[in-house]
């Protein structure tokens, strides 16, 4: 038991002494390579809908306003004597999006969870610029539309409000930049398939642009 004792302690100073050596924290090693934090931002989700019914393409495909907030994890790959590094970035946020005009008003509220794959470019000290792609996955909670156009029966609402329903699988394309402990990405998201429904669209699918703020730990 002594011997453990004093072999986890040995390791603890020859690491503090390895920390204090390269003049830096355990901290700053750590994020070289793992760093995580809460993001919260806006969205602009529209539906790239192919319709007859004006209002409903007034509604559906105008400028709409979302928001959402979750966290965030990144794993990153530096390279030594070089400025940039490779990552890995998996998010889980909690969306709420929001339609109004055309005759009515909709929501819709979704977990997203997308996995970006890029890269890093350190511009300064303090300061990294990232690109990364990959693909998301969206858990549907509820949708739901009040609209006052055309039929105003509980089927038609459904039918209005099943358009704002996600597929579960889609791509993602995310531009970034760090500074210090914040992090601000803009990315694009839209979802895989097209979809029909009947009396109303002939075809529709799901884009959004968003802007999130973050903070690393």
């Amino acid at each position: 038991m002594m011997k453990r004792v004093i072999s986890v302690m040995m390791a603890v100073a020859l690491s503090t002494a390895a920390f204090a050596q390269s003049g830096r924290s355990a901290k700053e090693i750590r994020q070289d390579n793992f760093i995580f934090g809460p993001k919260v931002g806006i969205s602009m989700p529209y539906q790239n809908i192919v319709t007859n019914t004006t209002a409903i393409r007034d509604m559906l495909g105008g400028a709409n306003l979302g928001a959402q907030f979750g966290g965030y994890m990144r794993g990153m790959i530096p390279f030594k004597k070089s400025k940039f590094l490779l990552y890995g970035q998996l998010e889980a946020s909690w969306n709420m999006d929001f339609y109004f005009g055309g005759g009515g008003n909709a929501s819709a509220g979704y977990f997203n969870i997308p996995l970006m794959i890029g890269g890093g470019y350190k511009l300064a000290k303090d300061v990294m610029l990232r690109a990364a792609w990959g693909p998301t996955y969206t858990i549907n909670i509820y949708s739901t539309a009040n609209t006052v156009f055309k039929d105003t029966d509980d089927k038609y609402q459904t039918e209005v409000a099943e358009i704002l329903t996600r597929d579960p699988w889609g791509w993602a394309a995310d531009l970034g930049v760090d500074w210090k402990n914040w992090t601000l990405d803009v990315r694009y998201v839209n979802q895989y398939r097209s979809h029909s429904y009947i009396r109303i669209a002939d075809e529709t699918r799901y884009i959004s642009w968003g802007l999130t703020v973050g903070y690393r730990f």
